[in-house]
Order: structure tokens, then sequence, then C-alpha cells
């Protein structure tokens, strides 16, 4: 005969109390128990993303930003950030400012989150994002456990289905040991460099290694050859390749008030959460008067860029979500990789979904010319 797992019914009445002041915790906590928001982002190091950089670009930088290139990590890995701010520093005649804040995991929930923090410290007159919405429909970005605090963002989860708030309760819930813990002391935020007191070495010394990203103003250039698996690391060796820039076509715009048949817009509807989070993101641009570009970074997945299109394929009219003031910039796929063959193709990738450094320095010389158009038209610079 098997011992019952408490003595007495006060025993069993304890332990139930117990365990209910433990589910509640976020909710008893709320805001007032809460160590500084900035100390959400101290608790992140390099093996979770440059996240050691997105601490310093929003707690401890204040200056405005021209333009600030936001997402996962396609747009970590593919935009040339310091060419970018060269280029527009050119054209206003005076140093730019252009930085790239990004990290691992696609999610409007992690864009909001970030943006949100980033606006509320800094002014950023012009932001560009991506499609973060990445097919899955359970998906979530892991580091919500430290971003989302119920007791400051409950408000956020408004309007959405009760089991996706759940799953938000839930994360903040497993972030709040590590939230308390941050009252009693508190956490010192990773060192950027090697070379400063407080730095922590890295365990993956791999060329994914996202420390490299302070390096070039938040951006990271990735030096490995293709590879058609994402499951696997094994990669074909890097060579350096550039096309004859000359002979590809730049950028193509398209606005609410000047439509172009170069994109075309599917019916297919997002994930109800990432749909919500994406309209959060919309309206918090405009409450800070943040021009939105939604940039098309081109994969080599047929599910993102059917192979050779005409056409930039987007699966929502993002203008209805965002803003119709919003501009969405891309190349169709035919245009960017006409003349090259699939080899050659291959050597600006090095996964299906992520451009290497060869892709991250051709493409982004192609796209910079409608960035700052927009940057020029939209913003009082």
């Amino acid at each position: 005969m098997m011992r019952p797992a408490f003595a007495s019914t006060k025993q069993a009445a304890a332990f139930a109390v117990l365990l209910l002041v433990l589910l509640l915790a976020p909710v008893l906590v709320g805001k007032t128990f809460l160590p500084s928001r900035e100390q959400a982002y101290a608790t992140l190091g390099w093996n979770s993303g440059p996240y050691p950089w997105i601490y310093q670009q929003v707690f401890q930088e204040t200056n405005d930003i021209d333009i600030v290139f936001m997402g996962s990590s396609r747009m970590l890995r593919g935009i040339d950030t310091p060419y970018v701010q060269a280029a527009l520093s050119q054209k206003l005649g005076r140093p730019a400012v252009v930085r790239t804040i990004a990290w691992s995991w696609a999610g409007y929930d992690g864009l909001f989150f970030i943006a949100q923090d980033l606006l509320q410290h800094r002014k950023v007159r012009q932001l560009v994002f991506y499609d973060e919405n990445s097919n899955s429909k359970s998906q979530r970005n892991p580091i919500l456990v430290s971003l989302f605090r119920f007791g400051e963002d409950a408000s956020s989860l408004s309007h959405l289905p009760l089991a996706d708030k759940g799953i938000f309760y839930f994360a903040a819930l497993i972030g709040m040991p590590r939230n308390l813990l941050g009252l009693a002391r508190t956490n010192i935020p990773v060192a950027l460099l090697a070379d400063q007191p407080g730095y922590i070495e890295p365990t993956d010394k791999s060329d994914l290694n996202d420390v490299n990203a302070p390096s070039c103003l938040g951006a990271v250039a990735t030096r490995l050859g293709y590879n058609s698996s994402r499951l696997f690391s094994e990669h074909a060796p890097f060579s350096p390749y550039r096309p004859a820039e000359a002979n590809f076509t730049h950028a193509t715009v398209y606005t609410a008030a000047n439509p172009n048949k170069n994109f075309e817009f599917s019916g297919v509807p997002l994930p109800v959460w990432q749909f919500h989070f994406a309209r959060q993101f919309g309206m918090l641009a405009e409450a800070h008067n943040c021009h939105l570009v939604m940039l098309h970074i081109p994969t080599l997945d047929p599910a993102f860029d059917p192979i050779q299109s005409t056409a930039i394929q987007e699966r929502a009219f993002w203008p209805s979500i965002f803003s119709t003031n919003m501009a969405l910039v891309g190349i169709p796929s035919n245009q960017l990789f006409q003349g090259l063959t699939d080899d050659k193709i291959k050597k600006l990738y090095f996964d299906p979904l992520h451009l290497n450094q060869n892709g991250m320095e051709f493409f982004t010389r192609l796209i910079t010319p409608a960035l700052l158009e927009q940057y020029e038209a939209k913003t009082n610079y």
C-alpha cells in the first residue's frame, strides 16, 4: 500500500495555496516589484543572439537614429549597415546614424517588444523591417521569457484569444524567478568587446556567432558557403564573389499612393497572434512618428520566393496591417538574379533563407538607393 502524498488535509491545503501563489506570481508581482526593464536585456548573453549590442543601443546610446534595420536573422545577416550609413552620410552632408538591431527567431511579437523598448528611449526616423511570419502557427521567440513581463505588457495581449494569452502568461511565469533575482542583485550587462572588463567568452566559435555585430553596427557578415539544409552544420567553403552590379536592376518601391505592379499580394491569413502583434507594431511606429519601410529580403526558399518570379510575392496587403503611409521595397528575383547560374546564385547564400557576406554586400548595394529615397521623402532630416 502506497503512502499518501500528504500526511494531512492541512498539508494538502498548504501545498495547494503555495502552488496557486506560484501560478499567480506574474499577477501578484505586477509592475511594482519588477526590476527595471533594462535588467531583462542585461541577463542575455551572446549565445542568445547579439543582445549585449541591443542592450547598448536601447538603454545606453541616446542620440537619434536616422535608419534602423530591425528583425530576426535574415535582417541580421542581410544588410551591410556600415555601407548604408556611409551612403546616407554622404547624401545628408553630416554623419548619419544607421544601426541594425536584430536577433534570432522570427515573430512579430519579438519585433513589437524590442521596437517598443527602442522607441521609448531613442528617436528613430525610419525603421526598416521584413516579414517576420515564419510560416509556423505555434513558434514563439524563446527570449520572450525575458522580454515579456506580465506586469508591464499585459495590455498588449488585449483582443488575443485565450489560448494565445495563456502562452504569453506562461512565458512571464517561466521568467519570473530571473526577474525576482534581479531585485536581489543587479545584473551586469555583458561587455561588447573582448578587451573590456566583464567580457564573457562565447562558447560558440562558429562563423555564425553574433559577437561580430558591434564592429558592423549591429550586422553580422557570415563567411560560410552554401548548405541546402538548415538542419546540419556542414557548409561549402566560403569564396568571395561579387556579381557586376551595373548589370542589375535596382530596387522597386510600392506605396499606397503609387502602387507598383512588381508586387503581388496573396490573401493567405496570418496566424492570429502574428496579425495582432503586427498591428500593434504598426500603431507603435505611428505613435512615435517613425516611417516604416518593409524590405523584401530575397531567399532561395520557394515558400517565400518562387524561383525567377517576375513579381515580389507578399503574403498579405501590408499597408492595411501596418500603415497606409508605409513603403514596401524589394527586387523581383528574375531581375535580382538575371544572368546568374544556379551555382553563382548559391555563392550569395549560406542556406536557403540567409545571405552570406557575398549576398549581403551585393543586395545592400542594390537596395540602398531606394531606402535613402524613402528617408529623404518621408523624414524631416
